[in-house]
């Protein structure tokens, strides 16, 4: 073989190498998908309140109008299959932001009201270029940049709150995505420990319904039109 086959030679491999080595990195990034939203650990009870509590955050009930705090701890995101080129089963994409706002009221054994804001901009995965296509096409958070949760009614609790006891609320919420609006079925959990409020849920969607087109880009050749939305919030009084 001479010197200029050689050379054809290395170069094919050498090119194989480097997609192979680039689409098993944006591969190896993306398997490992963080989990659904769960709640935290509940505390452990102490005999008294923790030092530099208020006489707010030891009432005796969670009733009264709350916050989404603003440290960071609470999210809004989405989980959705894609499937990528090269391998059989489909990947997991995740995608979260932590520019939430929001309240809710809360009175004996019912949520009154909830509106939940998210800022899609800030939505991000593990994957940039991910995060850069839904700016512009799909999603389009740069047009569309917020998204909003809503009670469609009051949801009834099996019981009032008890502190450091898990709660299961259902009812029907209103999302707004993509400047479309529908009705969601809500089945979230929730915890009173005192001084916050989680509530932890996933809601399932679908894209059409948003009038969402999938963005395709790089290794990603398809993404299903079911999706999840989902949602970590720690609430705070007001």
């Amino acid at each position: 073989m001479g010197r200029t086959g050689k050379l054809v030679i290395v170069g094919v491999v050498v090119l194989v190498l480097a997609l192979g080595g680039g689409y098993l990195l944006f591969a190896s990034r993306t398997s490992d998908s963080p989990p659904p939203a769960a709640l935290d650990p509940a505390p452990s009870t102490t005999a008294g309140p923790a030092a530099g509590t208020t006489g707010a955050d030891t009432a005796a009930t969670p009733d009264g109008t709350w916050q989404v705090s603003d440290d960071g701890s609470s999210y809004v995101g989405y989980r959705v299959r894609e499937q990528l080129a090269f391998l059989d089963s489909p990947n997991e994409a995740v995608g979260r932001s932590t520019a939430v706002t929001g309240t809710m009221e809360v009175a004996g054994d019912t949520v009154e009201n909830v509106r939940i804001e998210a800022d899609l901009i800030r939505l991000t995965s593990d994957e940039s270029r991910r995060d850069n296509a839904i700016r512009l096409r799909g999603l389009e958070s740069e047009r569309y940049p917020t998204a909003t949760l809503e009670l469609a009614g009051p949801i009834k609790l099996a019981a009032a709150p008890v502190e450091g006891q898990e709660l299961r609320g259902q009812g029907r919420g209103r999302l707004t995505v993509h400047g479309v609006t529908r009705e969601v079925a809500l089945d979230l959990r929730g915890r009173w420990s005192g001084s916050t409020i989680q509530v932890v849920g996933q809601l399932p969607v679908r894209m059409s319904d948003y009038q969402i087109q999938p963005p395709r880009f790089g290794p990603v050749v398809s993404i299903e039109d079911a999706a999840a939305v989902d949602l970590s919030l720690v609430f705070v009084r007001a």
